[in-house]
């Protein structure tokens, strides 16, 4: 049986010059990666993602606590705010708890959902502030803990939690104001959770069978 290699050591691997340990590290968190900024963006997302690696490689004396993927998202989010700041549409890395993705002129035109309500709920998604997305987007689609989420957001566990008890109602709200059929509506609102996870998959490169319930 072969022994699963810890993510940390794969990377310093990598970093002392193993390019194999680099390809298995990109494999195994890519769709992550790939889907923070999917989400949140339409252009540039393959480049952004790759950054995300070399960047993890390039600061791997930074690292001090926390998971793997927690620390490579936090790259992820990083990189994603000097994306907007370059396109001078965002100045304070803050501000990502006040703009969401929206307002920074990202749109969902180019995005193929097989069904409507994956469209509803993306455009909810981008409604509402980027911090807010990112912590519903990493409980529902990656399955992290407070504890990680935060890591990635660089503030407490408690902060973790009311945002995400806020980003819920937010995202509700926003899906419920939208000027589409009531029945669309109700069909996101009420399983939020199963369209949640049928975008995730169409994010991750996966297939796009439509969730149950």
């Amino acid at each position: 049986m072969t022994e699963t290699i810890d993510d940390f050591e794969l990377l310093k691997r990598w970093k002392d010059g193993d390019k194999v340990a680099g390809n298995e590290i990109v494999d195994r968190h890519f769709s992550s990666v790939y889907r923070f900024f999917r989400s949140k963006i339409d252009n540039d997302v393959d480049d952004l993602a790759q950054r995300t690696f070399l960047a993890s490689l390039e600061n791997y004396d930074r690292i001090r606590k926390g998971t793997f993927r927690a620390y490579l998202l936090g790259i992820a989010r990083h990189l994603l705010f000097h994306q907007y700041r370059d396109k001078r549409a965002i100045g304070n890395l803050t501000e990502f708890a006040e703009v969401s993705a929206a307002d920074l002129q990202a749109t969902a035109s180019q995005v193929q959902a097989v069904r409507e309500e994956k469209k509803l709920l993306l455009k909810g998604l981008r409604s509402i502030p980027i911090d807010f997305q990112i912590c519903v987007e990493l409980h529902y689609w990656e399955g992290m803990g407070v504890a990680d989420i935060a890591d990635v957001l660089g503030v407490q566990p408690g902060t973790i939690k009311s945002r995400l008890s806020r980003a819920r109602q937010m995202l509700r709200e926003r899906i419920e104001a939208m000027h589409e059929s009531d029945s669309l509506i109700r069909s996101t609102v009420d399983n939020l959770d199963g369209w949640a996870n049928a975008l995730q998959r169409d994010f991750g490169r996966g297939g796009s069978e439509e969730p149950s319930g």
